[in-house]
C-alpha cells in the first residue's frame, strides 16, 4: 500500500480523501524489519450518518442543507473510484468508516481492512469483514475472509450510502412489509433484491416517513434501479464509482433554492418545494431549518402539541387481542438504517458556511455612517449651488454636485445589486458614477449658463463634448468584447471613466 498510493481525488490542503500510510517504520541495527507505519490525522470531522440521519443533523450540523448532501456524495463516489483505479477494493462498505466535513469533504478511514493484491506475488490480502446491510446479495451469508472482493461488491454499498444521504437516512431496502407472516430480515430483502421503490412488484411499500423516490434527479432514480434491480442478478450492470460522480453532479447542479427557506434545496423537475411539504407532514420539524430559525433555537424546541379536552374515564372492558403491527425488520440503533453521507478535484468544493448576520452594535455604526454619508451628500449640494449662483461658475458647481451625487448612486448600485465580495466592481461603479454624474450636471450647468449669457459657443462645447462621452462609452464596451484577455468585464467600465472623462474636458473647456 506505501509503495502504491491512490490518486488523491481532493487536491485540499491538510485534507486527506483517504487515511493511506504515509510512511513505515522501520527497527535500525542488524536485520531491518516493518514494526509499524504513519498515518493521516484526521481533524474537525464526524462519522457520516451524523450528517444524514435528521436527529442528529438536526441537532448538530442544521446548516447542512440537501446541496451539501449532494456533495457529500459526490466526493464519497469520488474517493472509492480513485481506490478501484488503483486495484483497491474496500470490502467493509459502512457508515462508520466514512468521516464528514462542515464543508462535505469525505475521508475513507480504516484502510487497514481494504483488500489489497501484492503486485509483485499476486497474493491477495482479504478483507474479513463488513456489514450485511452494506453487503451486496449475492455475498449475504458468505464466509468474508475466503472471499476475493471485487469492486462491484463495493457498489453496492455505495449506492446504498448514497440512497440514505439523499432520502434522509432511509435504507433503500427498508419497507413495510405487505404479507402476513413474520417480516423478512433486511439480509433477506437485500438476497431476494426487493426494492420497494424500483419498478418490479414486492412484497413491500416504501416506509410511510420516509421522502417519495420521486424527489430525486430522474438521473439517480435510474441509478438506483440499476444498482438494485438489474444488478441484483448482473452485479456488472451497477453503476460504477466514475458514473456514479456524473450523475450526482447533475442533480446537483439541477438543484432550485426555495423561496420561502434559502437552506431548501430541490430538484427543477419539480413543480413545488418537497421540503416544506415534508416539514408540514413532520408538524413543523424542519428537516433543514431556516438560518433564523437556527440562530433563535427554534430549531431544537420541542414540537406543540394541541391540548385536548380532558376525556371521561373509559368502561371497563374485556381487553382486546393485541394486533401486532407491520414491522420494518430494522433494528432502532441511531445512524445504522435511518436517513442517509471528496469534491473532484479542487473546484468542486463546497463553499464554507456563510458568515452569522451582524450585531446589534454593527448595525448601529452601519446607520451612523450612512447618515453621515448622507449630511455630507446634501451639504455638498447645498456648498455647489452656492457657489454657481454667488460666484457665477455654473458649471464648476454643476460638476461638484454631479460627482458627489453621482458617487452615491454608483455606490448605492454596488450595495444593491453586487455581492459583498465584488469590491473592485463596487468601486469601479462610484468612480463610474461620479464622472457620469459630473457630465450630465455640468452639460445641464452649461447649457442654462450659455441661454442666461446668450453664448452659442457654450452650448457647441457641451454638444461636442456629450459626441465625445458617448463614443468613449462605445469604445469601452466594444474593448470589452474584443480584448477579453486584458481587460476582461472591466473594458467597459475602462471606457466609460476614460471616454466622458476626456470628452467632457475637451468639449466644454477646450471646445
Amino acid at each position: 500500500m506505501f509503495s502504491m498510493p491512490p490518486d488523491a481525488p481532493i487536491a485540499e490542503p491538510g485534507h486527506a480523501s483517504i487515511a493511506w500510510p504515509l510512511d513505515l517504520l522501520h527497527t535500525i541495527g542488524g536485520r531491518e524489519k516493518i514494526i509499524g507505519f504513519v498515518m493521516p490525522r484526521v481533524n474537525k470531522v464526524l462519522p457520516i450518518h451524523t450528517f444524514y440521519t435528521p436527529k442528529t443533523r438536526r441537532e448538530q450540523k442544521p446548516l447542512f442543507n440537501y446541496l451539501y448532501l449532494h456533495r457529500t456524495a459526490r466526493n464519497l463516489a469520488a474517493a472509492v473510484n480513485a481506490l478501484h483505479a488503483r486495484g483497491y477494493v474496500i470490502g467493509d462498505v459502512n457508515e462508520s468508516n466514512i468521516l464528514v466535513t462542515d464543508t462535505a469533504l469525505v475521508t475513507l478511514v480504516d484502510t487497514d481492512s481494504f483488500q489489497v493484491r501484492d503486485p509483485y506475488t499476486g497474493y491477495v490480502y482479504r478483507c474479513p469483514v463488513g456489514k450485511p446491510e452494506f453487503t451486496p446479495p449475492e455475498l449475504q451469508g458468505k464466509t468474508f475472509r475466503d472471499i476475493d472482493r471485487a469492486p462491484e461488491h463495493d457498489l453496492f454499498g455505495l449506492g446504498v450510502l448514497v440512497f440514505q444521504l439523499l432520502m434522509e437516512g432511509t435504507h433503500p431496502f427498508s419497507g413495510v412489509y405487505l404479507g402476513s407472516e413474520e417480516p423478512p430480515s433486511l439480509e433477506a430483502r437485500i438476497r431476494s433484491g426487493h426494492f420497494p421503490s424500483g419498478t418490479k412488484r414486492v412484497p413491500y411499500r416504501p416506509m410511510p416517513a420516509a421522502p417519495a423516490f420521486e424527489m430525486l434527479h430522474p438521473r439517480l432514480r435510474e441509478m438506483f434501479v440499476r444498482c438494485f434491480e438489474e444488478g441484483h442478478r448482473n452485479p456488472a450492470a451497477r453503476p460504477d464509482a466514475k458514473t456514479w460522480v456524473n450523475a450526482i453532479r447533475e442533480a446537483e447542479d439541477a438543484l432550485l433554492t426555495c423561496t420561502k427557506n434559502t437552506q431548501h434545496k430541490y430538484g427543477n423537475h419539480l413543480s413545488r418545494c418537497p421540503w416544506c411539504d415534508r416539514a408540514k407532514l413532520l408538524k413543523g420539524r424542519d428537516p433543514f431549518p431556516s438560518r433564523q430559525a437556527v440562530r433563535g433555537g427554534l430549531h431544537l424546541q420541542p414540537l406543540k402539541t394541541p391540548r385536548k379536552k380532558p376525556l371521561p374515564p373509559p368502561q371497563v372492558r374485556e381487553p382486546a387481542p393485541r394486533r401486532q403491527q407491520p414491522s420494518t425488520g430494522l433494528p432502532r440503533k441511531l445512524g445504522q438504517y435511518q436517513p442517509s453521507l471528496l469534491p473532484i478535484p479542487s473546484t468542486s468544493r463546497v463553499p464554507a458556511m456563510p458568515a452569522p448576520p451582524p450585531s446589534k452594535f454593527e448595525r448601529v455604526f452601519q446607520d451612523a455612517a450612512w447618515g453621515a454619508v448622507w449630511g455630507s451628500l446634501c451639504l455638498a449640494a447645498v456648498a455647489g449651488v452656492f457657489s454657481s449662483l454667488t460666484e457665477g461658475g455654473a458649471i464648476l458647481g454643476a460638476i461638484f454636485v454631479g460627482s458627489i451625487w453621482g458617487s452615491f448612486f454608483g455606490m448605492m448600485w454596488g450595495v444593491f445589486t453586487l455581492s459583498p465580495n465584488q469590491m473592485l466592481r463596487k468601486w469601479a461603479g462610484v468612480l463610474v458614477g461620479a464622472i457620469w454624474g459630473a457630465f450630465f450636471l455640468a452639460a445641464i450647468g452649461g447649457a442654462v449658463s450659455g441661454a442666461i449669457n446668450n453664448n452659442p459657443a457654450i452650448g457647441n462645447a457641451i454638444l461636442a463634448g456629450a459626441g465625445r462621452a458617448l463614443s468613449g462609452a462605445v469604445f469601452g464596451v466594444l474593448l470589452s468584447l474584443l480584448w477579453p484577455c486584458l481587460w476582461g468585464g472591466f473594458g467597459a467600465v475602462g471606457g466609460d471613466i476614460w471616454g466622458p472623462c476626456g470628452g467632457r474636458f475637451w468639449g466644454v473647456w477646450w471646445g
